[in-house]
């Protein structure tokens, strides 16, 4: 009873102050609007993708620069001392801070998903007993990080600087601020080693892809052992009061908290690639939300590769190309390779490594696809294909072939605007998938001045020096 009593307490004191409500409430309301508004662009399938690195940001915040901050000016301005008297041991402070975070922290993670249903249209894929369960255990993990480090600081100002440390490190590395497909593969490795890389991923794979909570048990065993370490390590070099001192053992003792990390990180790369589950809820951004294909022989198809002469066409309309200072960096691939997408029997491969420039600049590579004249149609709302590959990113967009047919239609130019014509970025994974590509200039019969033909596809593969493998198929409008 002596932890709800001085968990109400807590909070009491929390409601009373109006900085504290606003970062509590408010302030993980504007990053909610920034991932969903700046880098989702408002699309609900991003948004959904985006929720669980704002979750895990807000639950981190609350583990570090709440209750760990909240302990350390505790001590520091006394508040503590008062307890030291009381039949309570450091057991009972620690738990009645995390108690009194967790339930400031639940309303907030309710607020969250309510804006972004009503605001973004977010679709719910999963049950709110779920997300109880993820917020739960995320907050019992980071509650342990925020008070170790509260222990072990002796003033506010070591304390804030520790801080720095854990949560920028934790925020860049774990895909909480960039989705961990497009960062280098050696970071992906050392993701594997932090917990909130596992609250990002179960957030996200529950939500964008419904997985079941039990197929994420491996995340959650590493960030359940992260909040039992985390809280035992902060009971047991907990202080009373700022005088206090912490003994060269007990130093050592808190050195030791990281190896249940290493453990974890170690044990979690044996036991599969976890790049391959990263990359394949990060496709689904792509995805076509559809639920039923209709058959091939039925779609209106713009270029396959079943010709018996496509490889000819292939070698003579498909061409991979480079900037000329740095085409000798290059070495590229273009063939038909079987089985294709759907029982098809072909599809076009695109392979080749990609290496720095001599400057140390990094390059891109683009292979370009001709395509046959694209008809408006009505209800046509862009040209999709099938994609299989790497988990590099790439962009894939549509352009006319003749430089002269960049121009804008007629009223356009009197305008003096500029046509900018569509693309899309995509993770593809090992297996076929469908990525649109929105034209809807396509629907519009009159042309509106835009070249018949002939098109041509553009796929850019960018990013990190190294081999690049990408396959299409199954060309199409719809």
């Amino acid at each position: 009873m002596a932890t709800v009593r001085i968990a109400v307490l807590t909070i009491r004191l929390v409601m009373r102050t109006k900085v504290a409500l606003f970062f509590t409430f408010a302030f993980p309301l504007i990053f909610l609007f920034v991932y969903a508004g700046l880098f989702a662009h408002g699309n609900p399938q991003a948004v959904l993708y985006m929720f669980g690195p704002v979750v895990t940001l807000n639950i981190m915040g609350s583990g570090f620069w709440g209750l760990g901050m909240q302990s350390v000016m505790q001590r520091e301005r006394g508040s503590l001392r008062r307890y030291r008297l009381a039949p309570i041991g450091p057991g009972t402070i620690v738990m009645s801070n995390l108690l009194a975070n967790y339930l400031l922290g639940l309303p907030t993670v309710g607020l969250l998903i309510v804006c972004a249903a009503a605001v973004f249209h977010m679709p719910l894929k999963v049950s709110l007993l779920t997300l109880l369960i993820l917020a739960t255990v995320g907050t019992f993990a980071f509650a342990g990080f925020g008070l170790t480090i509260a222990s072990f600081s002796n003033t506010m100002q070591e304390a804030q600087i520790y801080n720095n440390i854990a949560w920028l490190t934790l925020v860049f590395l774990s895909g909480v601020t960039i989705p961990l497909p497009l960062l280098p593969g050696w970071i992906q490795r050392l993701a594997a080693f932090l917990p909130a890389t596992y609250l990002v991923t179960t957030f996200q794979g529950v939500m964008v892809q419904g997985d079941p909570l039990g197929a994420h048990w491996p995340e959650m065993v590493v960030l359940i052992v992260a909040g039992v370490f985390g809280l035992l390590f902060a009971r047991k070099i907990f202080r009373w009061e700022k005088e206090e001192r912490i003994s060269p053992r007990s130093q050592l003792l808190a050195v030791v908290f990281v190896i249940p990390f290493v453990v974890t990180g170690i044990w979690m790369n044996a036991r599969g690639d976890p790049k391959d589950s990263w990359s394949r809820t990060y496709s689904l951004l792509g995805r076509s939300t559809s639920v039923s294909s209709p058959p091939a022989e039925t779609r209106n198809a713009i270029l396959n590769f079943e010709d018996p002469d496509a490889a000819e066409t292939i070698l003579k309309n498909c061409q991979v190309t480079t900037d000329a200072a740095v085409s000798s960096q290059l070495v590229a691939d273009v063939s038909l390779v079987e089985p294709g997408a759907e029982e098809t029997q072909h599809a076009l491969r695109i392979t080749g490594r990609l290496a720095p420039a001599p400057s140390g600049e990094q390059v891109s590579v683009m292979a370009r696809c001709a395509l046959p004249a694209l008809v408006p149609q009505s209800g046509v709302r862009g040209i999709e294909f099938s994609v299989r590959g790497d988990s590099r990113l790439y962009r894939v967009g549509l352009a006319p072939v003749a430089p002269s047919a960049r121009r804008t239609s007629n009223s356009a130019q009197e305008a003096g605007a500029s046509q900018e014509y569509p693309s899309i970025s995509f993770v593809p994974v090992s297996t076929w998938q469908t990525v649109r590509l929105p034209a809807g200039f396509l629907a519009d019969t009159s042309h509106g001045g835009h070249p018949r033909g002939p098109w041509q596809l553009e796929m850019v593969a960018g990013g990190v020096p190294g081999e690049f493998d990408l396959e299409i198929d199954e060309i199409r409008y719809y």
